[in-house]
Order: C-alpha cells, then sequence, then structure tokens
C-alpha cells in the first residue's frame, strides 16, 4: 500500500520548482523503469498496479524491483492512472533521485562534442536530443538557464532512457563559455543562416553544439560567442525543420567529419 507520503512527493515532482528542491524526478513506463534499474542511479521507490503483470515483461521487470531491494508500493490500476502523468500508464512508475552535475566535474577527450540547449522550451524535443546525442556519442549536454527541465516528465519520457546515459548540467552560459574557451572547445551555434555542413566537413578536435528556442533562435549573448554558425542543407526547398531534427542532423554531420 503507498503511503501519504509518497503520494504527496509523487505529486510534488511534477513541479519543476519541487524537483530542484528534492533533486528528484518521476519516471513511468515499463521500457523507462527498466532502463533507470540496469542505469544504478539511486530509487526511492516504485509503485506498481496489477495491470503490470498482464505481460511477461512486465512479470519480468516485477521480478527485477524485487531483486533489487527497491521498496515497492502497489496500487489500483485506477489510482496509479491518478498518480500518473500519462493518460494510458503501464502500470508502473518510480521516483529516483538525480545527481548533482556540473560542467567543471568533466574531463574531455582529445576529440569530444558537448550539446547545449539555449532556452529550449519543448520537454519532448529536449529528451529527442538526448536521445539523438547519446546515439551519436555526445559526452555531456547542458541546460543553459531558461531551458525547460531536462527531468520534466515529458522531457524523461523522450529521452528514453538516454537521460540516465549522458550526463546533463544545468549552468549559465558564462561559466559554460568560459570553460569551453579553457578546454579549446570550438562554439558552432545552430542557425538557419548559417553556413551548410555536410559529411565532408573537416574534423574538429572538440566541439560544442549551441541549439537555440523553437521561435526565437539563438539568445544575444550566445550568438556574440560563436565561432560559427552552422545549419543543415535542405534541398528539398523546406525553409526550416524542427529542432530536434535539425539537432540529430547537424551532430551526425559533425561527428561524422570528425571521425573522418
Amino acid at each position: 500500500m503507498i503511503t501519504r507520503n509518497q503520494t504527496k512527493l509523487i505529486r510534488r515532482l511534477k513541479s519543476r520548482k519541487r524537483r530542484e528542491e528534492e533533486l528528484a524526478f518521476l519516471v513511468e513506463g515499463v521500457r523507462l523503469v527498466e532502463e533507470l534499474l540496469t542505469s544504478g542511479w539511486q530509487i526511492e521507490f516504485a509503485v506498481t498496479a496489477p495491470v503490470l503483470s498482464e505481460t511477461a515483461r512486465g512479470c519480468r521487470l516485477l521480478e527485477a524491483i524485487e531483486a533489487g531491494g527497491c521498496s515497492r508500493a502497489e496500487v489500483s490500476d485506477a489510482e496509479l492512472k491518478q498518480l500518473a502523468d500519462t493518460d494510458t500508464p503501464q502500470g508502473v512508475l518510480a521516483v529516483a533521485r538525480r545527481p548533482r552535475r556540473r560542467l567543471a566535474e568533466f574531463e574531455p577527450a582529445a576529440r569530444a562534442a558537448l550539446l547545449v540547449f539555449d532556452r529550449l522550451a519543448d520537454p519532448g524535443n529536449l529528451g529527442t536530443l538526448l536521445r539523438s546525442a547519446q546515439a551519436l556519442g555526445v559526452a555531456w549536454a547542458v541546460a543553459l538557464h531558461g531551458t525547460v527541465d531536462p527531468w520534466n516528465p515529458k522531457a524523461v519520457r523522450a529521452s528514453a532512457g538516454s537521460l540516465f546515459r549522458i550526463p546533463v548540467s544545468q549552468e549559465p552560459w558564462p561559466e559554460v563559455v568560459a570553460w569551453l574557451r579553457g578546454h579549446d572547445f570550438t562554439i558552432l551555434c545552430a542557425d538557419p543562416g548559417g553556413e551548410a555542413v555536410g559529411r565532408t566537413t573537416g574534423p574538429l578536435a572538440r566541439f560544442a553544439l549551441v541549439l537555440g528556442n523553437e521561435p526565437s533562435g539563438l539568445s544575444g549573448e550566445v550568438r556574440r560567442d560563436c565561432d560559427a554558425l552552422v545549419a543543415v542543407r535542405l534541398p528539398g526547398g523546406m525553409d526550416s525543420l524542427n529542432v530536434a531534427i535539425a539537432g540529430a542532423l547537424l551532430l551526425d554531420r559533425l561527428l561524422a567529419g570528425s571521425a573522418s
């Protein structure tokens, strides 16, 4: 049975302010909880409902939760639906603790790529970009002040577990740019008017790709510090791409060039 304090915490974690206060966030769904269990991150407790045990995969997840020694509360399917962030919950959610990251901890390799979010507003875009970043080998991601919370439930779901794999810090641009300059990173900022990047682009030892706000683009302070503006060539005649798609294409081309 779930306790009143557990219920209150779950509800509190739907607020960014409360997530920051608690240094905790919600993880919902079979795949994400599976990823969480294998990540080694601290899990406060899990909440499960009968629907979870209706599939073989759900039964395996229940066994993994028990084997991992994670505290578990059982509720009805209706109760879980009231607690969940999605309309059709899959019978499981968990409360996890998140690490407090700072870019200053990072010791980059000779070749390294960073992804920087400049006031990105949509949590789905941010989560999707983290998924692409992890797949393509990005070493670190930074959410600048004014960016949507990476621990927003929608961002967590869109990341499909990549949030547990790629370090993400939240810090102000002046500190980030000072670190980048001090570690010989080239700062590339995505902009529709930038130079088109192809797979034959020359190799970059270290670079940071900055993606701006969906409707308004880069902030003035970030644009002033860019070493170059970059864009995706659009031979099909479209004016622009969704930031999650554009970011993934740019990373693919830049990293392919760096590996050549």
